[in-house]
């Protein structure tokens, strides 16, 4: 399937630094993903230091990887799949937009590309109202199912050499966690760490305890926002 990239301004700001001198400290930026759309979303996002890839079947609106988003929706009773691009909040966790990833593991991979060598070191994480509906209302989506105990939704980033070699461990991110007796939702833009390693490309994959015979049943959407790194 045929990837289309498309490309947003992005006026930031970056402390300036002599990049032939490895000893110049290098101060963290934050990707607020907050350059202005003209319409609700738009398919993939591009920065100075970042690309988010997409794919896109126009004739089947068919799609995967990453949308640049401003839709809020914290009403879960409209948590449907016509509403996959708001994230379940009331605002975004800085400005007025955010970034969306939906993982589709039946096609290739999206992944964040760094267009330099980066660490990356935190990320603000939140459901999607799509999810959230699904994983707490039975009457919202009739192919996923009510978390209960012992149920989880994570997030994995692994770190990727430009051979497509594995750079380092995965990150596991539970962003909801009902293991252990604990009912914890990612729905205010919760921060994790994930100091991954210096990386030229990040995959990022989820995961649900809602499985059928045909995959996951959980859509698999997550928000994010305030992503943190620093140039090598």
């Amino acid at each position: 399937m045929k990837r289309v990239f498309f490309c947003v301004a992005l006026i930031m700001s970056v402390v300036a630094c002599d990049k032939d001198n490895d000893a110049v400290k290098r101060e963290p930026v934050t990707e607020g993903f907050d350059t202005a759309i003209e319409a609700n979303y738009s398919y993939g996002y591009d920065s100075e230091d970042m690309s988010f890839e997409y794919f896109l079947n126009e004739e089947y609106g068919y799609w995967g990887g990453f949308a640049h988003s401003k839709m809020l929706d914290s009403n879960a009773k409209n948590g449907r799949y016509e509403n996959q691009y708001s994230a379940y909040n009331s605002s975004a966790a800085s400005g007025d937009s955010f970034l969306l990833y939906y993982y589709d593991s039946y096609n290739e991979p999206c992944d964040i590309v760094c267009k330099h060598l980066l660490t990356v070191h935190s990320v603000k994480l939140n459901l999607s109202t799509y999810t959230y509906a699904s994983i707490t209302d039975e009457e919202i989506n009739d192919f996923a199912r009510v978390f209960t105990d012992g149920d989880y939704l994570k997030v994995v980033f692994t770190p990727y050499f430009l051979d497509d070699q594995p750079a380092g461990q995965s990150v596991e991110c539970y962003v909801v966690d009902y293991r252990d007796g604990k009912r914890f939702v990612a729905d205010n833009w919760q921060k994790f760490d994930l100091n991954l390693p210096a990386t030229y490309r990040i995959r990022v994959a989820i995961e649900t305890t809602d499985v059928g015979e045909w995959g996951a049943n959980t859509p698999l959407y997550i928000c994010m926002d305030d992503l943190v790194y620093t140039l090598r």
